[in-house]
């Protein structure tokens, strides 16, 4: 979809996505969905030889986009981005069109009044071709999936050109074909390898508006925006998709302590401070590394400070199953009379802990330790 912002195209995403019971190539959200980049995202881009179809002034713009997503904390990698350009030369260059005739050549064949006469000659073009070809040209496609995902193994994203110029209508009069196929360098690829992509400006060059597009793995579309809003300033609003479930943390898994990774690794998204109703203890436990447990308190509780995250369902079964003893998860009830999963401590565990509760939270008491 195209819209003037990555919050409204998400709203729109939202509403278009989904299992349809009429579709059935449609798919649902995998439960293991991941919500968010992270803090620290590791994106690839083209080496050298993968932008060489950009000019000069292109390739600077692009460097540019670059330079401002690692000024932002994101760790940038150069790779090789062949096997994904090689993949989209399929989408011209072999059998898979045949796909485009059985969905429409039908129609095309009766000969409408307005059809544009490039797309009808390729399309009908189609129907000649031989079922060896296309079987031929699926398991290429097949082969280069395979491929482009060992090359983004590790990775958040891939970062890309969106095109590699913007041709007058005199050139695609002159050459549709071509310069189509040209204008699609960098994004022809994605729907045959099953990827998402977000596209977003990146500048000038040549005299006309440059953009850049984040490339995501299926079901990583928040991961796309994520990034993405990095080079635009925004801030989504809600994860996509909203079947996330929240769970609330006090210790070691806060931002900035040494289990958050725990959950970044999960994609789980950061939802801002939340504090306990003050019926609550806090205790420091003799572990390795060192974290609070939380109980209720049958007197002399307190409201204590924590943070909400959003995971997936899978990735919060995951998180759960590693949870180590005297740690469980159970509801905690919030200062605003709300109620979300969060970290529960044994009693019998909590005794041997030290008081801590007068802090109000895990880092004043790391503070307080100086």
């Amino acid at each position: 979809m195209f819209a003037g912002t990555l919050t409204l195209a998400q709203r729109t995403l939202a509403v278009m996505t989904g299992p349809d019971p009429l579709d059935p190539t449609s798919r649902d959200w995998p439960a293991s969905v991941r919500l968010a980049a992270g803090a620290r995202p590791r994106v690839a881009v083209p080496d050298a030889a993968g932008l060489a179809p950009l000019s000069d002034e292109g390739r600077a713009a692009f460097g540019s986009v670059v330079a401002r997503l690692r000024a932002d904390g994101v760790d940038v990698e150069v790779i090789d981005v062949d096997p994904f350009l090689r993949a989209a030369k399929l989408l011209y260059e072999g059998a898979l069109v045949a796909e485009r005739y059985a969905a429409v050549g039908e129609f095309l064949e009766r000969g409408p009044a307005d059809l544009d006469p490039t797309v009808a000659a390729i399309i009908l073009a189609a129907k000649q071709l031989p079922a060896h070809r296309l079987a031929a040209d699926l398991e290429r496609l097949d082969r280069h999936r395979l491929t482009a995902a060992a090359a983004l193994a590790g990775f958040d994203a891939l970062l890309l050109p969106t095109t590699t110029g913007h041709p007058t209508l005199a050139e695609v009069a002159a050459d549709p074909v071509g310069v189509n196929s040209r204008m699609g360098t960098y994004t022809n690829f994605v729907n045959l390898l099953d990827l998402a992509a977000v596209a977003v400006p990146g500048g000038t060059a040549d005299g006309s508006p440059f953009g850049v597009t984040v490339v995501s793995r299926a079901f990583d579309d928040q991961v796309a925006v994520d990034i993405a809003a990095r080079l635009t300033g925004e801030q989504a609003e809600e994860p996509l998709p909203a079947t996330g479930t929240d769970l609330v943390v006090f210790g070691a898994h806060l931002r900035g302590q040494p289990l958050n990774g725990q959950l970044t690794a999960l994609g789980a998204r950061f939802a801002g401070p939340v504090r306990t109703a003050p019926e609550y203890r806090m205790v420091a436990l003799p572990t390795e590394p060192p974290k609070p447990g939380i109980l209720r308190a049958a007197s002399g509780g307190a409201a204590l400070a924590g943070e909400r995250w959003t995971l997936s369902p899978a990735a919060l079964g995951r998180f759960l199953a590693a949870l180590p003893a005297p740690m469980s998860l159970g509801v905690i009830s919030l200062a605003d009379g709300g109620s979300a999963l969060g970290f529960q401590c044994d009693p019998v565990a909590a005794a041997a802990g030290q008081e801590i509760t007068e802090h109000g939270s895990w880092t004043a008491y790391l503070t307080s330790l100086g």
